[in-house]
């Protein structure tokens, strides 16, 4: 029986796929799409989308078009590493992080997309990880003064699976720090999506949705419902957590980043009304 009490979902469109269209033309592709809330990239390798260099021009240029194309920006996705050696490279990672709370805050969302680094890393050794607390608790403490909600993705390595980033969380105390969810970057790192999100379950403010299969004995990223997760489970996971934040489409191929991300928006939506 369907539970009526449960909200439609929040659907969004995440930004790396878009990566290499300029902003205006993937907010209008985007929603060409039926998306109202999209990511906008803050990284390194997306030149074409600005804000890789953090410039107060930057973040104008994208308001503006935001505010025209009548586009919420659902999410600052960034790009930091917390796992530098050198004192002063860390806190310039800090500072990076934090002036991506700036960012966040002129572009109206509540919510910035971060990483802790260590992506080749398999040992989150004490040392590793009081450094992340250490971090994780400056940048959240700076966020929570604005309103602003820090989203730590899996990503392989040191949050390759759901008891490393438990252990992360686990000592960081700023209440503005969760964990941004992704099965699939979970599956690629050999871990099982459903039981990895259910030691990260209380955190969890953010999610990415896409897929994984097999070709040639290599894992693959694809569109939700073309490759090997059983998504019913984990999204009734979600719901019965009451999480209330967005569902975020990010199919990856830049080749046919449309047709991806359409078809994995029509099979979560697909779903998401089975299982309430």
């Amino acid at each position: 029986m369907k539970n009526q009490n449960l909200k439609s979902p929040q659907y969004a469109c995440a930004a790396w796929g878009w990566r290499e269209l300029e902003v205006p033309d993937y907010f209008n592709h985007a929603t060409q799409l039926g998306f109202t809330a999209l990511e906008v990239n803050a990284h390194s390798q997306t030149p074409k989308h600005l804000l890789n260099n953090l410039s107060e021009e930057a973040v104008e240029k994208v308001r503006f078009w935001a505010e025209d194309g009548s586009v919420e920006i659902a999410c600052v996705a960034a790009d930091n590493d917390f796992t530098v050696t050198n004192a002063a490279d860390l806190e310039g990672e800090i500072q990076k992080v934090c002036r991506c709370v700036d960012i966040a805050k002129k572009l109206q969302t509540k919510l910035i997309r971060v990483f802790a680094g260590g992506e080749n890393q398999d040992c989150l050794s004490p040392e590793i990880l009081q450094q992340l607390h250490t971090a994780f608790n400056c940048v959240g403490n700076y966020a929570e003064t604005h309103g602003i909600t820090i989203a730590i993705e899996n990503h392989g390595g040191l949050t390759a699976t759901g008891q490393r980033i438990a252990k992360i969380m686990e000592g960081i105390n700023s209440a503005a720090v969760g964990v941004n969810y992704d099965p699939a970057n979970f599956l690629m790192a050999g871990s099982d999506p459903l039981m990895a999100l259910r030691y990260i379950l209380p955190w969890v403010k953010y999610t990415h949705w896409k897929d994984v299969r097999w070709g040639n004995g290599k894992p693959e990223l694809c569109a939700v419902g073309e490759g090997e997760i059983r998504w019913a489970p984990i999204v009734k996971e979600l719901l019965n957590a009451d999480y209330q934040g967005y569902w975020v489409i990010e199919y990856e191929g830049v080749e046919d980043i449309q047709r991806g991300t359409k078809d994995s928006l029509a099979y979560l939506d697909r779903v998401f009304q089975e299982v309430i």
